[in-house]
């Protein structure tokens, strides 16, 4: 009985310690926009790397609105992609996080610390068609060496699961 409650309690500790060191790495994150956020269209996981998903989440924006730095990074990308302004950082991780339809002044390489604007929400633009066909968003996503996942994540506003010791 005892060696139960030992290994329980050495559980349970064992988690708490975990639980703040994940809250010290998420601290580091932030919204992109400000408060308070509206969210469009969550994450959606695809079965596949060629599958529909939907690879970031979509907040309301307005035209104009200022992004932020989620994170400590560096400006990767900054210019139109094919129809659409796009605005990239890098983490020192090598996190790939994305923008759009997002415009900036900063240049490539510029490094940028959290909660520092990079740039704003754009207009559409000739044949751009917005990310949302509704209303005006800006899509976020974030990718690491091991695929796309949802950046709500890192700035702790999706919780993940955690499994208690069985008392």
């Amino acid at each position: 009985m005892y060696s139960g409650l030992a290994l329980a309690l050495s559980m349970a500790l064992t988690w708490q310690q975990s639980a703040g060191a994940k809250a010290s790495v998420q601290a580091d994150w932030q919204a992109p926009l400000e408060a308070p956020l509206e969210l469009i269209r969550p994450y959606r996981q695809p079965n596949s790397d060629y599958s529909a998903g939907h690879r970031g989440v979509d907040y309301r924006a307005q035209v104009g609105q200022s992004i932020y730095s989620p994170t400590n990074a560096k400006i990767r990308f900054n210019q139109m992609l094919v129809d659409r302004p796009v605005l990239s950082l890098e983490t020192g991780s090598g996190d790939l996080i994305e923008f759009e339809p997002a415009c900036g002044d900063l240049p490539v390489g510029t490094q940028v610390l959290a909660g520092e604007p990079i740039g704003r929400v754009c207009p559409a633009a000739g044949q751009y068609q917005q990310h949302c066909p509704e209303i005006i968003c800006l899509h976020f996503s974030l990718r690491s060496k091991n695929g796309y996942l949802s950046p709500i994540v890192r700035y702790g506003a999706l919780a993940p699961s955690v499994l208690l010791p069985y008392l």
